[in-house]
């Protein structure tokens, strides 16, 4: 039963591209996390300065946008901002759900790429097991006895 270099070539190709479907199952299921729970998975920094007004305006007062000379912005105070925190907030949970479709994307193609190497090595490994003699068909093992 003495492998050849191409068949334990083939075989540790296999092994490495179920190892990558594992983990990218994992990463696949991260994604479905984030894609379901939103809210659970955006940045903590996020998420906190979207809880209240006050968080809000401690966390986007100082933006450049209401503290240059020029052309400056009045930061929205009352209903203005709450209505902008909410609508902030949405964009964010969007912007969430958005990469998580996008992870699921990209890692779709990684998986079908990893099928891909798996099957030609799968095949390849079978085919030089039959020519280095390591394994026998089924039929010349029945025929020998």
């Amino acid at each position: 039963m003495k492998k050849t270099i191409l068949e334990i070539y083939a075989f540790a190709v296999c092994f490495f591209a179920v190892a990558c479907v594992v983990v990218t199952f994992g990463l696949v299921a991260w994604d479905f996390v984030q894609l379901s729970a939103p809210h659970f998975t955006i940045n903590s920094a996020q998420y906190q300065c979207h809880q209240s007004d006050g968080a809000y305006q401690n966390c986007f007062a100082n933006d450049a946008k209401y503290t240059r000379d020029e052309n400056q912005i009045a930061f929205p105070s009352g209903a203005q901002l709450r209505t902008k925190r909410i609508a902030d907030y949405a964009q964010i949970i969007h912007a969430e759900k958005r990469r998580a479709l996008q992870g699921i994307a990209q890692k779709a193609i990684v998986l079908l790429l990893n099928l891909c190497v798996f099957l030609i090595h799968w095949r390849l490994a079978k085919r030089a097991g039959m020519a280095g003699g390591s394994r026998q068909p089924a039929d010349s093992v029945a025929a020998r006895d």
